[in-house]
């Protein structure tokens, strides 16, 4: 990446705004239009090297260079279940999640595997009716605790309702990104199932420590969540706000 040492320099007590940006990417690429500095300051928050705290207001984020982009691993079963879905429903907007995700966060490891399948709420039914003719795996439609302890088992697909809104890869809309993952396993009651809550916190502590965690991003989606509170404490025990 061309702006790495640029935006390494900043100074991460500053407040930038987009034409001191601009002017800075700009000294490092002498031909940098201003349309596409826009489109390459999009990037950079999008990475998480930038927070944006506010309207034209831009600050680097703490230890953002040395962080990764986080990158959610899905087995074989787990891809051919987005290809088959993407194949059948190809204008559904989906996200596919499995439970042994969550073990690099975890002191108590996930044994046994889960996939769930988060769609648009109006057709979540049609998605676990075509899933329960064409596998035969375990499928369940937004179980209860009492549903779950009753039929789930081991790689069972579990069909959930999508939030509208929430936080997707461009590129790979169809795959996790650790803004939702952070917010899904406090507001999604399924996935509750899966750990204690004594967890949680340690799950965002390595998460922060180890990724680029946009925040205004993952707030935006725990408002829609009605988790913004919880969240925030999270993020400020964790030093993560």
């Amino acid at each position: 990446m061309w702006y790495k040492d640029s935006i390494s320099k900043l100074d991460k007590n500053k407040i930038y705004n987009r034409r001191q940006l601009y002017a800075i990417l700009s000294a490092a690429k002498t031909d940098l239009s201003f349309n596409s500095f826009n489109w390459t300051l999009n990037d950079i928050v999008s990475k998480g090297m930038i927070t944006k705290k506010a309207r034209d207001m831009y600050l680097l984020a703490d230890d953002s260079i040395d962080k990764s982009i986080y990158i959610p691993i899905y087995n074989e079963k787990s891809n051919e279940l987005i290809l088959n879905v993407e194949k059948q429903f190809p204008y559904l907007d989906f996200v596919c999640f499995e439970s042994v995700m969550l073990n690099e966060f975890l002191n108590h490891l996930i044994s046994r595997n889960t996939i769930f399948i988060m769609v648009e709420k109006d057709a979540s039914d049609f998605v676990f009716r075509y899933l329960q003719e064409e596998t035969d795996k375990n499928i369940l439609l937004r179980p209860n605790s009492k549903e779950w302890d009753a039929y789930w088992n081991q790689d069972s697909i579990i069909v959930l309702n999508l939030v509208s809104e929430s936080p997707k890869d461009r590129k790979k809309p169809h795959e996790i990104t650790i803004e939702k993952l952070l917010v899904d396993i406090i507001a999604e009651k399924s996935f509750g199932f899966l750990i204690s809550k004594s967890e949680v916190e340690g799950i965002f502590r390595t998460a922060a420590e180890r990724y680029k965690i946009d925040t205004i991003r993952l707030m935006r989606y725990a408002k829609r969540r009605n988790k913004a509170a919880e969240i925030m404490n999270l993020l400020e025990e964790c030093s993560i706000a």
